[in-house]
C-alpha cells in the first residue's frame, strides 16, 4: 500500500510555476481513468489538474510513483533541477481546498527541516545498529540515544533559506471494493529547490557543532551529510509517504 499511496499522491499534471523555469518532461501513459488494484480495492483516477487538456502524467512522477525516490532520476525527468537541493512535500485529505492549503501555505522550512531531522534519526540508528550487528553485539542503547540527540540537534540548527517552489499539482482518487465507492479523496504535491551551494553550506555549519573526536562520530557525520546533501528530502501529513521515502532514502547507495 505504501507504493501505492505515493503513486496516488504523485498521479497528477505538473505544471511550473509562473517565474520558474520552464522545462520539457517526457509523458507517461497515466492519464485519467488509470486503474491499480490492491487487495480486493480498486483505486482510480478521476480527475488532476491539466486533465481537462488531455495531458497525461509526467514520467518522473510515474517513476516516483513506483517508489524510486532517486534524486538521479527525477533531474533527469524534470530538467531544471540539476545544481539544487531538492525538497517534496505532499498533502492528503477529502476536500482539495484544505490540502492545497496546508501544501502551499504550510512552514516549508519547518517541514523540510523536520524531514531532514527524521531522516537523520533513522541513518543514525540504522547505522548504528548495523556496526553493531557485525561485531556480534547489540548497539548501546545509551549511545544510541546520545548520538540521536546530537545529530538531531544538529540537523535542527540548519537554517534554511533560498527555497523556492518548482511545481505543484493534484489529483482526485476513488476506491471502490466489490463495485462500490467506498473513499474519495485528494492528494497534493508540490517540488522545492534550493541552490546547492547553499544548501551544503548551511549543513556544514550547522554540523560544525558535532563532536567527531571518534572514528564513530566521523563515520556517522559523514553518512549523515552525505545523505541530506545528496538525496531527496521528503515531508507529507501522510505516514505511509514518508515511510516509503525513508526507508529508500536512508538504504540508497
Amino acid at each position: 500500500m505504501k507504493k501505492l499511496t505515493g503513486f496516488l499522491a504523485l498521479s497528477a499534471a505538473l505544471v511550473m510555476l509562473a517565474g520558474c523555469k520552464t522545462t520539457t518532461t517526457t509523458s507517461s501513459k497515466i492519464k485519467g481513468g488509470t486503474k491499480t488494484k490492491n487487495g480486493s480495492k480498486t483505486y482510480t483516477v478521476v480527475n488532476y489538474q491539466g486533465a481537462s487538456f488531455g495531458k497525461s502524467v509526467p514520467k518522473w512522477v510515474e517513476l516516483i510513483s513506483e517508489g524510486q525516490y532517486s534524486r538521479q532520476l527525477l533531474q533527469k525527468e524534470m530538467p531544471g533541477l540539476e545544481g539544487m537541493k531538492v525538497f517534496v512535500v505532499t498533502g492528503r485529505g477529502d476536500n482539495l481546498d484544505f490540502v492545497k492549503s496546508w501544501v502551499t501555505l504550510v512552514d516549508v522550512e519547518t517541514e523540510v527541516t523536520g524531514a531532514m531531522e527524521r531522516m537523520t534519526g533513522k541513518a543514525v540508528t540504522s547505522k548504528m545498529e548495523a556496526t553493531a550487528h557485525e561485531s556480534g553485539n547489540a548497539a548501546d542503547p545509551s549511545e544510541v540515544n546520545k548520538q540521536l540527540t546530537d545529530f538531531r540537534m544538529a540537523v535542527q540548527d540548519v537554517r534554511i533559506s533560498g527555497l523556492e517552489r518548482i511545481a505543484e499539482y493534484w489529483v482526485e482518487i476513488e476506491v471502490t471494493e466489490k463495485k462500490e465507492v467506498v473513499d474519495t479523496y485528494y492528494e497534493y504535491y508540490s517540488v522545492w529547490g534550493v541552490e546547492q551551494k547553499r544548501f551544503d553550506k548551511q549543513l556544514d555549519e550547522a554540523m560544525k557543532g558535532i563532536d567527531k573526536t571518534t572514528d564513530q562520530t566521523k563515520e556517522l557525520a559523514s553518512l549523515v551529510r552525505s545523505k541530506l546533501s545528496e538525496e531527496l528530502s521528503v515531508a507529507s501529513n501522510s505516514s505511509d509517504v514518508t515511510d516509503t521515502a525513508d526507508e529508500y532514502i536512508v538504504f540508497a547507495k
